[in-house]
């Protein structure tokens, strides 16, 4: 949700998915498989970015 509001200025009431989408295309150019994750889920919170 505070995604949405801080990022592209949306108020959103339900729920989507567009953030989990986003963050995949973002994990495929950035992260490689002899690489560890970048972009860490953090369940209930949200994500992190990790020193690769």
């Amino acid at each position: 949700e505070q995604i949405f509001e801080h990022v592209w200025e949306y108020d959103f009431g339900g729920e989507s998915n567009i953030i989990e989408v986003y963050v995949r295309y973002l994990r495929t150019k950035l992260e490689t498989n002899d690489k560890p994750r970048l972009i860490q889920t953090v369940r209930g919170v949200g994500y992190a970015l990790r020193e690769g």
